[in-house]
Formats: structure tokens, C-alpha cells, sequence
């Protein structure tokens, strides 16, 4: 019994040892919120701009997620080195703490170093055991720096507002959501691209100051950045990737070309179907979206069916036309397989992928893709007919 008492013991204390041997004191690390990775303007060196909490602002005043724009919450320290680690340490010449990235929630690259190749940046994220993997990855249409600098009117610390506008963008589906452990998936696929979140700083003409915004998606052909897709590209890609939750479709109305009636996506599922034929490769995907009559501008009863019918072609139409102007890009523009088309392949037919696999890149852009839409409107709303004017 005493024997078994003591082993205890020692379990017990060597758990509280190994628990406690790398605990870090708060006033000792200096924790990242959000990092931003720009082209430095000395010859191969990087520009990091490291978001950093301020504990003594936080401590017991402003609840996370709440703010103002005249309490800034973090403090922006910019280093500069040949890799990221390089920069990271530099930084202590300027911090008396050690930077601390576990709860780094934020990644954005500029667009002129994502142009060149972000391999080496992601490898740094995917090799070092600090960063979170789970961190989203965002790319900036201009300066990184400048989105990791810029204040928020609600929050004080701005990578919680990036985090927030992310994750509420599937009520648009005009955006993507990608994290590190995403696009690194993608990055070694043999066939597929990569995509990540475009940010960018856009002018508020209410009171003159820019302000951040999710404007759609960035596209990569292997780590390098080809080009972006506007909000409505963006939609067409979520489209094909059966990654619409919700959102807004604008249309004519039947009974007055002049007037919008919104349509809202209630639900919406995808299918890639591939085949082959006489060597010749053939994409069909299939749409299904349902939704309902959210608000219309007219002063007419939409609520008969010819109406609907004519109101549901029109949806269909515009789902249509988004998926098509994001094809465009990708296949005639970019060549770069951002819809998972090769790996469709691949599952259906094995043995033919052996030989396309080697020359899929020439292949895609030569695809012929077959777009068909099932949109369907299930009601309309509370009311059945407009408010009538005065």
C-alpha cells in the first residue's frame, strides 16, 4: 500500500513538472495577434510587420471582440531579415519581450511577394512548431503592412475584426475562407491550385479614411500569385466548390426592367461530374440552389407562378454567368485548376489519370465544361405582395 502511495506521488509530480517546464510569464513574451509579409526595399530581405497585443490596454478594461477606435489594443513592430525567423529575431532589438506566435490568428502577404513565390514563407508557418497552422492566410492587394497597420471602429485589436469579417463572409459567399493547413494541402497536390482570401484597404468616403475589406479571392498557379477574383468571381468559384451557405442575388423584375428584386440563397449543394469520351475530357457541373423572395422594389405582385418561373430563370442566369466569368479566368487566363477538376478525374478514372496526369496543365485550359442550374424559389417571405406606396 505504501509503495503504491508513493508511486502516486510520483506520477502526480512528475505530471505537475512536465506541465509547468515551459510556462512563460506574460511580462515576459510578446504575444502576435497578426503578421504581414512584404518585399522589403533592401535587396532579398523581407518587411514583417508584427501585430502585437498590448496586456496593459487589455487588462481588465475592453471585453475581446468589443472596442473603440480611439483605444488601439496592439502595437505594430516592423523587422526586417532574410527569412521570417531572421526578421523575427531581429525584432527583439526593438522588443524587450520574445515574440510569442502560438496565438497568431492572422497571415497576410503582399501582393508583390506573393507574386514571386510564397514557398519559402509558408515553409517557415508549416516547419516551425509556434505558428498555428489553423491561422487564416490572406492576401493583400498592395501592402501587407498596411492591413496589418490599419485600425477597426469596433475592435482594438484588428486581427479579431479580420477573423470576424472571415468567418462572416459565408453570408455573402463572396469570399473564401483559407488557412495555412488549406492552401499547404492544395500547394501539394501535383494538379490542383491554390486560392487564399483577398484583403485590401478601400477608401470610406463618409469620413475620408481607408478602412480593411474582404474583395474576394486570390489565385495561385503552384505558390506563385496570378491574379484575383472580384466578390462576384468569387461567388461563381464557391459555386463550383459547393461552398455557398447563403447570400443575395439581385435581378430584373418580369414586370419592370428598371426595378431589382433581391433573392436570397436559402441553400445550395455542387457537383463535378467528368467524362471521357474519345480521348476527349468533358465537365459537367451540376448546381442546385433554393431560396426565397427577400425584398422587392416594385410596386407588383410577384406572388403568381408565371412570375415565379420567370423570377427562378433569372436566378438560374445569374449563377450561371458568375460561374462562367470565373472559368474564364482560370482555364484561358491563368491555367491554373483552382476547382479540383483533375482530382474529379482521378477518382472517376484511374487508370486514365496515369497518362493526364503529366500533361494535366496543358489539358485544362482546353476543357469543355457544361454549366447546368437548378434554382428554385421556395416562397415569398411573410408577405405575398409589396408594400404599397403612399
Amino acid at each position: 500500500m505504501r509503495k503504491n502511495l508513493i508511486l502516486i506521488l510520483i506520477i502526480i509530480m512528475g505530471t505537475i513538472l512536465i506541465g509547468c517546464w515551459s510556462r512563460r510569464e506574460l511580462d515576459t513574451i510578446a504575444i502576435i495577434s497578426a503578421m504581414g509579409i512584404d518585399k522589403s526595399e533592401e535587396e532579398g530581405k523581407l518587411s514583417v510587420a508584427f501585430q502585437i497585443i498590448k496586456p496593459s490596454e487589455l487588462q481588465g478594461a475592453i471585453p475581446s471582440g468589443a472596442g473603440s477606435a480611439s483605444s488601439k489594443g496592439v502595437w505594430v513592430l516592423t523587422s526586417t531579415g532574410y527569412t521570417i525567423i531572421d526578421a523575427a529575431r531581429n525584432a527583439t532589438m526593438q522588443s524587450d519581450r520574445k515574440l510569442f506566435f502560438p496565438q497568431n490568428k492572422i497571415v497576410v502577404i503582399g501582393e508583390e511577394l506573393a507574386r514571386e513565390g510564397i514557398t519559402p514563407l509558408i515553409d517557415f508557418l508549416n516547419r516551425d512548431p509556434e505558428p498555428r497552422r489553423t491561422s487564416w492566410l490572406l492576401i493583400a492587394k498592395g501592402k501587407a503592412h498596411d492591413i496589418i497597420s490599419a485600425k477597426h471602429e469596433q475592435v482594438n485589436i484588428p486581427a479579431e475584426a479580420i477573423e470576424n469579417m472571415i468567418k462572416s463572409s459565408s453570408a455573402t459567399s463572396m469570399a473564401v475562407q483559407v488557412n495555412i493547413n488549406e492552401f499547404l494541402k492544395n500547394l501539394a497536390s501535383p494538379t490542383s491550385d491554390p486560392i487564399a482570401c483577398r484583403i485590401e484597404m478601400i477608401q470610406d468616403h463618409q469620413n475620408k479614411n481607408q478602412k480593411m475589406r474582404l474583395t474576394g479571392a486570390s489565385v495561385f498557379r503552384k505558390d506563385k500569385l496570378v491574379g484575383f477574383l472580384d466578390e462576384h468571381e468569387t461567388r461563381g468559384l464557391n459555386w463550383i466548390l459547393g461552398k455557398v451557405v447563403s447570400g443575395i442575388i439581385l435581378v430584373k423584375s418580369p414586370k419592370d426592367e428598371n426595378e431589382d428584386v433581391a433573392l436570397e440563397i436559402i441553400r445550395a449543394s455542387s457537383k463535378i461530374i467528368p467524362e471521357i469520351s474519345d480521348d476527349q475530357i468533358k465537365i459537367t457541373i451540376e448546381i442546385k440552389e433554393e431560396g426565397n423572395l427577400a425584398e422587392q422594389l416594385p410596386d407588383i405582385d410577384l406572388t403568381n407562378t408565371k412570375t415565379f418561373k420567370e423570377l427562378e430563370q433569372r436566378k438560374a442566369q445569374v449563377i450561371k454567368n458568375e460561374v462562367q466569368s470565373v472559368l474564364e479566368k482560370a482555364q484561358k487566363e491563368w491555367g491554373a485548376d483552382i476547382f479540383g477538376f483533375g482530382d474529379a478525374v482521378h477518382r472517376k478514372y484511374p487508370k486514365e489519370w496515369k497518362t493526364l496526369q503529366t500533361k494535366w496543365r496543358d489539358v485544362f485550359p482546353t476543357i469543355n465544361v457544361e454549366i447546368k442550374v437548378d434554382a428554385r424559389l421556395r416562397d415569398t417571405g411573410l408577405s405575398s405582395a409589396p408594400v404599397k406606396g403612399r
